[in-house]
């Protein structure tokens, strides 16, 4: 088990709530209409949230670099929010 290290566990950490805010962009008008996007929002809030909590241990212990996805992570549980505001105003 010498091989492996904390890189390996903490960079798929850091990589994958980049790639969720990606993902989030790309459907963010699947987020608007709650009749077809409400699992879809529901899933990646949940996700993005724990991935939160993860990261920001990642980012005490580990590498300031998680600070990028601490604020992935934050930017789509903010965003998820404004969409749903913006399409019920």
């Amino acid at each position: 088990m010498n091989w492996l290290t904390i890189g390996y566990a903490a960079w798929p950490l850091m990589i994958a709530p980049v790639l969720m805010l990606l993902l989030f962009i790309k459907n963010r008008e699947l987020i608007r209409d709650p009749h077809r996007g409400a699992n879809f929002s529901q899933t990646i809030k949940i996700v993005a949230a724990m991935y939160l909590f993860l990261n920001v241990i990642g980012a005490i212990g580990y590498s300031w670099l998680a600070v990028i996805s601490v604020l992935s992570s934050l930017t789509i549980l903010v965003a998820d929010r404004q969409l749903k505001k913006q399409t019920s105003a």
